[in-house]
């Protein structure tokens, strides 16, 4: 690391705890930030065409978890500490899931945003905080004004004279052209994700963005474009820097324009690694479109999700947002909606269902610890409503758990982390005069619980019922102590279940209905909570890669996993369940109501290349995906995979430098996967 870099992290570190009862955080993180700005080092990369490089990526960053450490005895106090230990439940603040007010950013550019913040100073002269306020921010965009002018004369020291003479235009005034649009996203990105250190996660509609400027430049607009996804792979953000594409209007007009098909057409052909497309459906999207789209999906990329737009605005809706703000909503990280105006906190409390079911066998008892982590329950129930009862009562708990810690972070907020680059875009934040994060000004201030593991919990509870109280196969004490040690001696029983019971996933009416039940229940407690920032907690059912970790914290399940192996995905079905083919799968999963799951909901369908090869197999998929969409389907992604490419791969990854797989809501190149993971993939191709 260089010493300028040391430089940088020994200023921030000297901030990131302050001492007195009441620390001033957005003073602290405008100081940093100003200080980033002002001496960072600026580097050119050869092949960068729209702006510099810096590397100070997570220095800002740091001070968040060093002042959060101090709230983890409150978790204990609590009680909660153990089952959060234990992976039944976790709670925690969200500074990751975010997205501007991109068309502010796009319309003002950022010399546009420090004079809007002048104006609203000029407005409120009277008012000592909101002027505090307006000060800290216009010192900000400043530096960060400062920033673009240093980075102008780097550019022209490294002869990038249209990248120095766009920088230096930036500086005083808004973009006017194409170019210097897709500049001033870059140079917002940098200043928010990488030197504040608030996580951006999308870059907006960017055909609706950026079609007033394409209209001035159709002739070069494809090459920009494509070197445009080129240089934002470049930045290699976290779980990649999705954008979307379509939607409609107020009045329900498709907003599918020229410009989506260029877009398209450039991603298909640059083939990066670290960005993802939302592909927005409606009614009235053009087939040629998403024809087009899944052209792409067949042939390595990936990286695309197909998003319901009725779906979505209609759950927005149902969590109070305004019709308006509900159809101009955006998709941050994997496929995590917000309203207009919405600070999306998408990733703060998790619940693991198959747990709640384990300690629900177990007298509320964890079986890896025999800790007492849950409610006190029989270790034996009559009926399986009795024993369904019981476990609605546990995942209940789990919610309630871990709403509760995340209250704990939400509600210190104001030690915690500021966000002045991001608030200067948000309206609201210079209405109320104060900051998204330490003063909650955002229209909506919403908070997120996501229930993991639905698949592995809805078979298990069908695999008990079967097996105990329909077929007496087994009481159900015996099947405890099988789950108890591991299914030992019992691997006949364990494939039985495993691979001949009735499962979620292939279209089986009777153990949908548990889904959907479950679901029911969790919306009822979790959906318009009250949290601590006046806003509601919203339930979602993705899980991502956290299945991995919390699969290695639960026992063996009655679907017959093994102690520690991962939960299911998402909003799926259990590993190698779904043999009936994607069309069964898709109609389980929409027996659950997805306005009820409005903090986002994926199927993930992986397809062997065989199956979608040809015309016929791209209006296969397009037929598939408008099924999906009319039985209120809210968003899908599609892997489709080569099985013998992929074991090619893991044999000899060298030969295979480039090859892609979507991992949970992002892409990931093959090589980069453990051998677990690898091998999980090559099963699902045989499997699909």
């Amino acid at each position: 690391m260089s010493n300028n870099n040391d430089k940088l992290i020994e200023f921030v570190n000297s901030n990131a705890l302050i001492k007195s009862s009441e620390p001033d955080v957005i003073k602290a993180d405008c100081d940093n930030i100003i200080f980033i700005l002002d001496n960072c080092e600026i580097t050119v990369p050869k092949e960068n065409e729209f702006f510099i490089s810096v590397n100070c990526s997570e220095i800002q960053r740091s001070t968040i978890l060093t002042r959060a450490k101090k709230y983890e005895n409150k978790i204990k106090d609590l009680g909660l500490k153990d089952g959060e230990l234990a992976l039944c439940y976790t709670g925690l603040y969200d500074f990751s899931h975010t997205t501007a007010d991109w068309d502010s950013v796009i319309s003002l550019g950022i010399y546009g945003l420090n004079e809007r913040i002048k104006d609203y100073a000029s407005r409120y002269k009277n008012d000592n905080k909101k002027q505090r306020f307006y000060s800290a921010l216009n010192s900000v965009y400043s530096a960060a004004l400062r920033f673009i002018n240093r980075a102008a004369k780097k550019a022209e020291e490294n002869n990038k004279i249209k990248m120095a003479n766009g920088l230096k235009a930036l500086a005083v005034r808004a973009p006017e052209n194409l170019f210097e649009v897709m500049q001033t996203v870059i140079i917002y990105y940098v200043l928010q994700h990488i030197v504040e250190g608030t996580y951006l996660r999308t870059l907006g509609r960017i055909d609706k963005l950026f079609f007033p400027y394409y209209l001035k430049d159709k002739e070069s607009a494809k090459g920009l474009i494509f070197n445009f996804l080129k240089e934002i792979d470049r930045l290699k953000a976290p779980s990649n820097i999705p954008f979307a594409v379509g939607g409609t209007d107020a009045d329900g007009n498709s907003l599918i324009n020229e410009l989506s098909y260029v877009i398209l057409d450039a991603y298909k052909s640059a083939k990066t690694t670290n960005t993802k497309f939302h592909v927005l459906c409606s009614h009235n999207t053009p087939d040629d479109f998403i024809l087009s789209a899944f052209d792409g999906v067949k042939n390595g990329n990936n990286s695309m999700v197909f998003m319901s737009d009725g779906k979505i605005i209609e759950s927005l809706k149902k969590m109070n947002a305004e019709h308006l703000d509900a159809v101009d909503y955006h998709v941050v990280g994997c496929y995590e909606c917000g309203a207009f105006g919405e600070l999306t906190c998408s990733c703060n409390a998790r619940v693991n269902l198959p747990k709640a079911l384990e300690l629900c066998l177990n007298g509320g008892k964890d079986m890896l610890t025999d800790k007492l982590i849950g409610i006190k329950s029989p270790d034996d129930y009559k009926s399986f409503e009795e024993l369904y009862n019981a476990f609605i009562k546990q995942a209940k708990y789990f919610c309630d758990c871990a709403c509760r810690i995340t209250d704990i972070y939400e509600k210190e907020y104001k030690f915690l982390h500021s966000s002045p680059i991001l608030s200067a875009t948000y309206i609201s934040a210079l209405e109320r005069g104060g900051d998204l994060y330490t003063e909650y000004t955002a229209k909506y201030n919403n908070s997120s619980l996501n229930a993991l593991g639905l698949g592995t919990v809805v078979d298990s509870l069908s695999a008990i019922r079967k097996l105990v109280y329909e077929d007496k196969t087994l009481t159900l004490k015996e099947f405890i102590s099988i789950l108890k040690n591991n299914w030992k001696d019992n691997e006949l029983l364990r494939l039985r279940i495993k691979n001949k019971f009735p499962k979620f996933g292939v279209g089986d009416k009777k153990t949908d209905l548990l889904a959907k039940d479950i679901i029911d229940n969790l919306s009822a407690v979790v959906n318009g909570r009250k949290n601590v920032k006046g806003g509601i907690y919203r339930l979602g059912t993705f899980s991502i890669d956290w299945r991995w970790e919390f699969g290695e914290k639960t026992a063996a399940s009655a679907d017959g996993r093994l102690k520690g192996e991962t939960i299911s995905q998402n909003t799926g079905a259990t590993f190698g369940a779904d043999k009936e083919g994607a069309t069964s799968l898709l109609r389980s999963i929409c027996a659950i109501d997805a306005t009820k799951t409005p903090n986002g909901s994926i199927a993930d369908i992986d397809l062997h290349y065989s199956a979608v090869a040809g015309d016929n197999g791209a209006k296969a998929l397009l037929a598939t995906l408008k099924t999906y969409f009319a039985l209120g389907g809210f968003a899908v992604h599609y892997n489709v995979l080569d099985t013998e490419t992929l074991k090619r791969a893991k044999e000899t990854p060298e030969n295979y430098p480039n090859l892609q797989v979507r991992l949970c809501g992002w892409n990931v190149l093959f090589n980069s996967l453990s051998e677990k993971e690898k091998d999980e993939f090559i099963l699902r191709s045989i499997k699909g």
